[in-house]
């Protein structure tokens, strides 16, 4: 799995979790409902990461290895914290370490 497609999928995995909590919180406003966004929302994040990552796994026949299981991982990590911080914030972050990494 590349840099660049990890960030293709953080991009759909944020905008699904974006969309499908604006879902559940409508249902539960009309409910009267108490709940934490932050926690729906990262609970959302890494459920719709876990499915994208089947998804992808599924659709290129691959195996899971060591390599891919901490790159799934680091996907629902970030998916994480893209559902709580943002998905600029988490982007530049990626793109400043893989700079750093590459100028040693």
């Amino acid at each position: 799995m590349t840099i660049e497609f990890l960030c293709f999928a953080l991009l759909v995995v944020s905008i699904l979790t974006n969309l499908t909590v604006q879902g559940i919180k409508s249902v539960l406003d009309k409910k009267s409902a108490n709940y934490s966004a932050n926690v729906m929302a990262a609970i959302t994040s890494v459920v719709i990461s876990a499915a994208v990552s089947a998804g992808y796994l599924v659709w290129t026949e691959t195996a899971i290895n060591g390599k891919i299981a901490v790159e799934l991982i680091a996907l629902m990590y970030l998916s994480f914290l893209v559902a709580t911080n943002g998905y600029d914030k988490v982007v530049q972050a990626i793109k400043q370490l893989k700079g750093a990494a590459g100028s040693k």
